[in-house]
């Protein structure tokens, strides 16, 4: 996933348009399990497990858009970094030695991170997080930057700073004072995590195709 650096030459239009295109991966979710659902012929363990990873995502798209509408990106940004567990956790089932195994093990509680791929790794967080940045460039330093938006952080104080005149000024309550160029980026990363867990969707149905 190729993380876009700050362009600071957009305005509301751009912001609405990346609103736009992160609610539109809807359809190709749904598109994409419609088809693995179609080749597999009913429901299996397998797209039982994708289908409820995609249903989350499309939750969380829809929850991020909403937020950010009403101008709550603090809270939105929280739900890019559940983006990026999704990410995470279906593509950990490509790494497992038996797919059903892993269906019955999550499905009963276990923990993933306790789970061992083919070559004997646990797959924490961080060794997925290194595995998939080989295919998602960037993906490492985005999951480190929000994973600070989860636990209270550095990344906090900015919201409620404000600094005019080289006075520091801090509010509680007010709106947050993210510029344009901020919320831009945040929202087209978004997508770009839709997307990339999108790719991974569809990877699945090109193998079963084959």
């Amino acid at each position: 996933m190729e993380k876009q650096k700050l362009n600071k030459d957009v305005d509301e239009s751009n912001l609405e348009h990346t609103f736009k295109n992160i609610l539109l991966l809807e359809k190709l979710f749904i598109s994409e399990i419609k088809k693995i659902y179609e080749i597999e012929s009913g429901i299996t363990e397998i797209n039982h497990y994708i289908m409820s990873i995609t249903n989350r995502a499309i939750s969380l798209n829809r929850g991020f858009v909403t937020l950010a509408q009403s101008n709550n990106y603090q809270t939105a940004i929280s739900l890019m970094r559940l983006q990026i567990d999704n990410c995470l956790r279906l593509y950990a089932l490509s790494l497992y030695a038996n797919s059903s195994e892993f269906y019955e093990k999550v499905l009963n509680g276990e923990h993933i991170r306790n789970l061992k791929d083919r070559d004997g790794n646990k797959m924490t967080d961080n060794y997925l997080v290194t595995k998939i940045d080989k295919i998602f460039p960037q993906f490492k330093s985005l999951y480190k930057k929000l994973s600070g938006h989860i636990h209270f952080s550095s990344e906090h104080f900015h919201f409620n700073n404000k600094v005019e005149n080289e006075t520091l000024s801090v509010s509680v309550g007010d709106i947050e004072n993210l510029t344009i160029a901020e919320k831009v980026d945040y929202t087209f990363n978004m997508f770009l995590l839709g997307k990339d867990l999108l790719s991974i969707v569809a990877e699945y149905r090109i193998e079963i195709t084959n």
